[in-house]
């Protein structure tokens, strides 16, 4: 016979094509998953999947008894939910990724409030400003930086954002303050690696490309709001996660409008075989509180 957690361990697998990542996704090892997969498929006796070096595919059985045990499984997420009234503690992991500048600038502040309201609610920041893969590294939702590719996923915007060039007070006193791209572009800047290439509006306002004198590298955006704030030259960066620095003085902006397609909006992101789970929806409802006086012009 087969439990529910066997039938979660086969849902998990099937979205994300892993043995590997499917456990990562519920918390459990591998070998676990591994055996609650072959107790599923003695019990019913089918073959669920087909099985590589790197990958499990769903059997033609496999879709159809997937396609099935979704619903089952959402159905029986939303019974728990209404039997508790709303009222249930929330409890285990939740994992979540985004950028390190969006925990530490307003994530941070919200939680020991959220911590008390959920007590038994574990969360499991990733604070990169890489692209994260759900499927891939066991997320259960992201805050996301800037326009979003097509995907499966689902994303609702939080608020408008926009990316700038910036540069600290003393480095401008030491280069002058530019008019042109032409002579920014002389000067040296502090970047994320993959920072190294912008793309802004000429006096024509068309598109162009350049590679900038780029003589600081780092790989996390708080480091580089710190290294521009040090001034060691002109950086790119979201106007939200230097509201601070701009208000303050300790950062200027520079030839506004100049970048081209500046738009990065913030959003929440999850995937669509989440939409049941209770605890990425009630992130969902914190990230929105979290971002809305931006969205009222009042910025945090």
């Amino acid at each position: 016979m087969y439990s529910i957690d066997d039938l979660k361990t086969f849902v998990a697998i099937a979205q994300t094509g892993g043995v590997t990542a499917g456990s990562r996704r519920i918390g459990i090892s591998p070998a676990t998953a591994t055996h609650r997969i072959q107790k599923l498929e003695s019990a019913l006796n089918l073959t669920l999947f087909h099985r590589s070096n790197r990958s499990m595919r769903l059997t033609m059985e496999g879709q159809v008894f997937f396609e099935r045990v979704q619903g089952i499984l959402a159905d029986l997420a939303l019974a728990e939910r209404d039997a508790g009234g709303g009222s249930a503690q929330l409890t285990g992991h939740l994992r979540v990724t985004m950028s390190p500048w969006i925990l530490a600038r307003f994530v941070m502040p919200a939680l020991p409030a959220f911590q008390m309201a959920h007590p038994k609610l574990i969360l499991d920041f990733l604070a990169v400003d890489r692209f994260v893969s759900l499927a891939a590294e066991g997320q259960d939702c992201a805050i996301r930086v800037g326009k979003l590719a097509d995907s499966g996923l689902v994303a609702r915007k939080l608020c408008d954002n926009d990316r700038v060039i910036c540069a600290a007070p003393a480095f401008l006193d030491r280069v002058g303050m530019p008019e042109t791209m032409s002579a920014v572009l002389e000067h040296p800047w502090v970047c994320l690696p993959w920072q190294t290439r912008i793309a802004f509006r000429d006096a024509a306002q068309r598109k162009q490309d350049a590679v900038v004198a780029s003589r600081v590298l780092v790989s996390n955006s708080d480091m580089l709001t710190d290294a521009a704030v040090s001034g060691l030259g002109f950086a790119v960066k979201s106007r939200l996660a230097i509201t601070a620095e701009l208000t303050e003085g300790r950062l200027i902006e520079v030839l506004p409008g100049a970048l081209w397609g500046p738009e990065a909006p913030i959003s929440f992101v999850y995937s669509p075989e989440a939409r049941f789970g209770q605890k990425a929806k009630i992130f969902g409802q914190l990230a929105d509180q979290i971002f809305a006086p931006t969205r009222q012009g009042v910025l945090a």
